[in-house]
C-alpha cells in the first residue's frame, strides 16, 4: 500500500499543471476492483493529504477525501456484480470521476456561500470532463501493468 500510495502522490505532484488530469482515480479504481475496498480508502486518503501538503491544503481535502471514500465504496459494490469488461471499467471511471466532481462542489459550496449551486457546479463542468478523460486514459495505460504487479506480489506472499 505504500507503494501504491508513492505512486499516487507522484502522479499527481508531476501531472499537477495539467488541471483535473492526474492518475489518483484511475489507480484507487483498479486498486478497489482488483484489492478490495479498505486498501483503496487508505492509499486514497494517504495520497490526497501528502499531495495537498504541496499543493495546498484547505477544508477541500475532506471533501476530496470523503467524494474519494463514496466512489471507493461504489465501485466495492459494482464490483460484486458480474461484469467484467474494460469497456464498462472505462465508463464506469469516467462516470465516477464526474461524480467526484459534483460531490466536492456539492461540499464545498456551503463553505463558499454559494447560493446557486448549479451554476457554480456547471461552470467547473469542463474541470470534471477533464479528470473523466485523464482518469479514463490513465485506468488504459495502468491497468495491465499493476494487475502484473499484484499478481507479482500475491505469488509472492503465498510462498512465505
Amino acid at each position: 500500500m505504500a507503494l501504491l500510495t508513492a505512486v499516487c502522490v507522484i502522479g499527481r505532484l508531476m501531472t499537477s499543471l495539467i488541471p483535473n488530469v492526474q492518475p489518483i482515480t484511475a489507480i484507487l479504481l483498479i486498486v478497489t476492483l482488483n484489492i478490495g475496498v479498505v486498501p483503496a480508502l487508505i492509499i486514497g486518503s494517504l495520497s490526497l493529504i501528502i499531495t495537498n501538503f504541496y499543493l495546498g491544503m484547505g477544508i477541500w481535502t475532506i471533501a476530496q477525501i470523503l467524494a474519494f471514500a463514496i466512489i471507493i465504496l461504489l465501485t466495492g459494490l459494482l464490483n460484486k456484480l458480474p461484469w467484467k469488461s474494460l469497456l464498462l471499467e472505462v465508463v464506469l471511471g469516467f462516470v465516477l470521476s464526474l461524480l467526484y466532481g459534483l460531490l466536492v462542489s456539492a461540499m464545498l459550496a456551503p463553505f463558499f456561500g454559494i447560493k446557486q449551486f448549479w451554476p457554480y457546479y456547471l461552470a467547473g463542468l469542463s474541470f470534471d470532463v477533464m479528470h473523466g478523460i485523464g482518469t479514463v486514459v490513465f485506468y488504459v495505460l495502468l491497468k495491465k501493468p499493476l494487475i502484473k504487479v499484484f499478481q507479482r506480489y500475491q505469488r509472492i506472499e503465498k510462498r512465505e
